[in-house]
């Protein structure tokens, strides 16, 4: 199945949707379905920025002719390394503490106002390495379920191996569905085939 495919089916059926891929894509291959995403009309999005400062996401979408303006961001990691103000589409947190990232969340999704709307969470290594497995999960279970209540299409990069057996199996049971992108390769996604 195409890449195109799979980004159309999860848009189509409003999924909240954990894809799983190697290390090195994850970046590159999230631009490329927010491109695809944003390419269709009535379309904002909630960008929640763990690893990459939202500005580098806004520079790289740009470079593929996507509209930034129609993302809102949660940006984990600038407050952390110099000051900032917070902006009409930029909330700033210093860490992503969970507590602090459930209210701010909880709070943008009032603010999206397209018909096809969606959340991209960039990692999950990097929640867990700020916080216990269980509260990792207690918010996992309340953000797909406010995507859902939303009627928004949630996307949660994992990386390959990143949980172990037992932990992928319990976190899966909150996504309606896990597509394994590993076969992507970097070649199909600057050359847009995508498949």
């Amino acid at each position: 199945m195409k890449l195109d495919d799979v980004v159309q089916e999860i848009i189509d059926e409003s999924k909240v949707v954990m894809l799983i891929t190697r290390p090195h894509l994850r970046a590159m291959l999230g631009y490329y379905i927010i491109k695809k995403i944003l390419e269709l009309p009535d379309t904002e999005g909630l960008y929640v920025a763990l690893n990459i400062p939202h500005s580098t996401v806004e520079r790289k979408l740009k470079k593929l002719g996507a509209d930034p303006s129609r993302i809102f961001f949660i940006d984990c990691i600038t407050s952390s390394i110099k000051p900032v103000e917070t902006t009409e589409r930029v909330i700033y947190l210093d860490s992503p503490n969970l507590v602090l990232l459930e209210g701010t969340l909880k709070h943008a999704l009032q603010i999206l106002s397209g018909e096809r709307n969606f959340v991209y969470i960039e990692s999950i290594s990097t929640l867990l390495a700020y916080n216990s497995y269980q509260s990792f999960i207690k918010f996992l279970r309340m953000i797909t379920n406010e995507i859902r209540l939303y009627g928004l299409v949630g996307i949660i990069f994992m990386l390959d191996k990143e949980l172990q057996d037992v932990e992928f199996s319990q976190a899966t049971t909150f996504v309606d569905d896990v597509i394994d992108l590993r076969d992507i390769r970097e070649e199909d996604l600057r050359s847009g085939t995508s498949s």
